[in-house]
């Protein structure tokens, strides 16, 4: 008896499983209260801002020690 139930709970837990999978995916309708031409809109705009030029992609090096040393000897620019 004991092997039965040690059985069945891998049979319970796969059927726990199976319910709650089907409970998330459930159709809940739509999702978006906007038509087809805000989603359009939304796209223009995004395809927008990722052509926009951003920041620099590498940083301007810094001096270091030596260009420290020059800005406050008044040297550097």
């Amino acid at each position: 008896m004991k092997v039965l139930a040690w059985l069945a709970f891998p049979l319970v837990a796969t059927v726990l499983a199976m319910c709650w999978a089907a409970w998330r995916g459930r159709s809940r309708g739509p999702r978006r209260s906007g038509g087809a031409f805000a989603s359009v809109e939304d796209f223009r705009r995004f395809n927008e801002a990722v052509a926009a030029p951003g920041p620099l992609a590498t940083p301007v090096p810094r001096g270091g020690l030596r260009g420290l040393i020059q800005k406050i000897a008044g040297q550097g620019s």
